[in-house]
């Protein structure tokens, strides 16, 4: 028996207990209202108090002061509040953790289902396993690459082409004829018919890009751009071509695109003496010439001989006679200081295939004298040199071939022949082995020039006109198209935005640089800023190598540091948790080879590009309640969209397709809720599912993309955890009647 003074004496230690506790449980309340308010602060990593230290230590003192609190609920929480926070703020450092052990416990689920039960069986079948995924990867891996590449080429293609010119519009820079075979090529619809022997391609370079004007099968003209690859973006400032080649020069060199490509490709000699192959339609620069930094002005190849090339640059003349592979200046006493404006190769009525170059001083080098350009002429094969037509009275921007006259007369007299035309600021001049040039009937400025067996072409930066003979009249061929910022274009603001869109957007997308630096720092966010998205990758993939080895037996050691009498308990609670995720894994394993086999075949009915991929893809987001089949369709629409970008489809076939796929997306989704689901997964996750939609969207807010895809596994966690605490509150309250009842007996 106790006295009355050690009674007394326990009651104050007793008290004083409570009373800490309380103050305690206070202060702890207090930190948490605090750091849930701070927790978005900039500053609140400098805050001490808010250090992960500190609710660790929280956490600690709540477990030892359990036992002197009445309202133990209220202990409870704070311990949740402060787990909840702390989760969250080392989210970042849990990620590759959180990760590894998933991954650890889906390969668990997966071997468990393998149908093999001898060990060295189940590795073999892992080893397949392994060997199959990996090659799925790799080869999805490198199709959907060379489809990103084709998508951006397609997107900076339709950026420049169609984009630009709409907002800032347009001007005409260069034009050059083809002239092929009727069986090769497309036309331009003419009325002459006596021209039906051949056909011909015109080609027109914008501000923005080349295009080729082709006829429709109602006679209109359409213009389709060529312009891709390392091209886009630079500003072309001349054109010409041969039977199968287009060349562009740019301010920086000379660029090349191959009409038709043979099928074993076109070898390619580098700058620095490799040889590259080259495989699909795409410009690329002329190198190891000795204008690959200088401004390439005029350019021109003999229709008699494809693989001959003139190319006129600020500083001199250069000829190739092995379709670009050695490079020889021409003349330099003529040429050696001069800026070439343009070149012509003519084959005149006797046969003579003479060429005709126009030039100027540079003008940085007389800057207080008139602009002078002189034309002179070279016939091939000849021991002549190059030799001097009569001046010109105004600067010339253009030269071309000329035509045969008609039988009209002037001053009683037949016209003969037009050898050469020449474009000026006061209009066309044509030279006909006269004394000098004449004026023809063009009044307004000419800056381009081609000609061709349909007649000629004349025009400046706004309008090319376009004639069948020199008697015929003159008609509208192409105009240019005048952007929605025309009417501003002289505000600052508008000038601004032109420079923007034309040289920082496409400077972007050339480099790649901010691109990258932009996608990185996304993925790194994604990755919860924990190293960056490749660390924590490798990180996860350590710790699923570790976890996946003894994954039980990290469990075991959890739960051997628990107290002895909460043991049973806490094991109760794994069983069930682990049961259930089995079974809900189980299930979904079984759905996701149902609509991805669904989806699969379905897409690659319609034409999706890399159907396999996508319909892996909208059967893997079909995991996702509720809004994983609209992220599958939308996979499907932007493989689409890729696909329209990288030119696989036209506009109303792109349509067309784009809604069908919208129709089977909504129709997968539909047998999935009604027929697939409930069948598979009524056994598996018996939840109503206006609490799985909740519970994605309380996931997605707090865990983003993590939080919806683990809102269905929480659940079946949450719902375990209740399951056991309730069959457990059951068997302690048998229990306790039992025993209230033995005893009653007993007295």
């Amino acid at each position: 028996m106790k006295s009355q003074d050690d009674v007394n004496s326990q009651q104050p230690a007793v008290f004083s207990a409570t009373i800490l506790a309380i103050i305690s449980v206070v202060l702890t309340a207090g930190w948490i209202a605090f750091a849930y308010y701070k927790s978005n602060a900039s500053d609140s990593n400098r805050i001490l108090l808010l250090h992960p230290v500190v609710p660790i230590l929280l956490i600690v003192l709540l477990t030892r002061i359990y036992r002197w609190i009445d309202i133990k609920s209220i202990v409870i929480l704070e311990i949740l509040a402060i787990g909840v926070w702390l989760f969250v703020r080392l989210l970042g450092a849990l990620t590759p953790f959180i990760v590894g052990f998933c991954f650890a416990y889906v390969f668990r689920f997966l071997w468990n289902a393998l149908p093999f039960k001898r060990e060295y069986q189940r590795a073999i079948a892992t080893v397949l396993i392994l060997i199959v995924c990996g090659a799925v990867v790799f080869y999805t891996g490198k199709q959907v690459s060379q489809q990103a590449r084709q998508m951006g080429g397609g997107l900076m293609k339709f950026y420049h082409e169609t984009v630009l010119p709409y907002v800032n519009g347009e001007t005409f820079n260069a034009i050059a004829i083809g002239v092929n075979p009727l069986t090769v090529g497309d036309t331009i619809a003419t009325s002459n018919t006596a021209e039906k022997q051949s056909t011909e391609t015109l080609y027109i370079a914008t501000n923005h890009g080349v295009y080729k004007i082709q006829a429709d099968v109602g006679g209109t003209r359409a213009r389709v751009g060529i312009t891709n690859g390392p091209l886009l973006g630079k500003q072309i400032q001349t054109l010409a071509t041969s039977r199968n080649v287009i060349y562009a020069g740019t301010q920086k060199g000379l660029y090349r695109y191959y009409k038709v490509l043979p099928r074993r490709g076109v070898e390619m000699v580098t700058a620095d003496g490799s040889v590259r192959r080259i495989q699909s339609q795409v410009w690329h620069k002329v190198e190891g010439t000795p204008f690959d930094t200088t401004s390439v002005q005029a350019v021109n190849t003999p229709h008699w001989n494809s693989a001959w090339i003139y190319v006129g640059t600020q500083t001199g003349l250069y000829t190739s006679k092995d379709a670009g592979r050695t490079w020889n200046e021409v003349s330099p006493a003529i040429y050696g200081e001069k800026s070439i404006v343009s070149i012509t190769s003519i084959e005149d009525v006797n046969g003579n295939r003479i060429t005709y170059v126009a030039s100027t001083t540079p003008v940085d080098s007389t800057p207080l004298e008139p602009i002078t350009t002189a034309v002179h002429w070279y016939l091939e094969g000849a021991s002549l040199g190059w030799d001097p037509l009569p001046p010109v009275t105004q600067p010339v921007y253009a030269l071309t071939g000329g035509q045969a006259a008609d039988q009209d007369t002037v001053d009683n007299s037949q016209v003969s022949d037009i050898e050469l035309y020449a474009g000026t600021p006061e209009g066309l001049y044509a030279w006909n082995r006269l004394d000098s040039w004449q004026k023809a009937e063009v009044p307004t400025e000419i800056t381009l020039l081609a000609n061709a067996p349909s007649g000629l072409y004349a025009g400046d930066h706004t309008l090319i006109r376009h004639r069948i003979k020199p008697a015929s009249g003159w008609r509208p061929f192409a105009i240019n198209k005048m952007g929605i910022t025309h009417k501003y274009r002289d505000e600052p603001i508008v000038k601004q935005i032109q420079a923007y869109l034309t040289d920082r957007i496409p400077a972007i997308a050339q480099t790649g640089g901010e691109a990258v630096r932009w996608v990185s720092g996304f993925v790194g966010s994604i990755a919860f800023g924990f190293g960056g998205f490749l660390v924590t990758l490798l990180l996860s993939f350590v710790v699923f190598v570790y976890a996946n080895q003894s994954f039980d037996n990290y469990f075991r050691n959890v739960i051997s540091l628990l107290p002895e009498h909460r043991r049973d308990a806490v094991k109760s609670y794994l069983r069930e948790i682990d049961k259930n995720l089995q079974q809900f894994l189980k299930g979904q394993v079984t759905v996701i080879a149902i609509i991805s086999a669904i989806s699969c075949i379905a897409y690659s009915i319609i034409g999706v590009p890399f159907a396999l991929v996508v319909g892996l893809l909208a059967g893997i987001c079909n995991a996702i309640p509720t809004f994983g089949p609209f992220i599958g369709g939308a996979f499907a629409l932007l493989a689409m969209l890729m696909g329209l970008a990288a030119g696989d489809f036209e506009i109303v076939d792109f349509l067309v397709r784009s809604a069908i796929v919208v129709a089977v997306a909504l129709g997968v989704q539909g047998l999935d809720n009604s027929l697939v689901s409930p069948k598979i997964m009524s056994d598996a996750v018996d939840v109503d599912p206006l609490l799985i939609m909740f519970g994605v969207i309380v996931g997605a807010t707090v865990l983003g993309f993590w939080g919806v895809l683990l809102a269905i596994p929480i659940i079946v966690v949450i719902k375990s955890i209740v399951a056991v605490s309730r069959t457990l509150a059951t068997d302690q309250h048998v229990e306790n009647t039992s025993a209230n009842t033995n005893a009653l007996e007993d007295n």
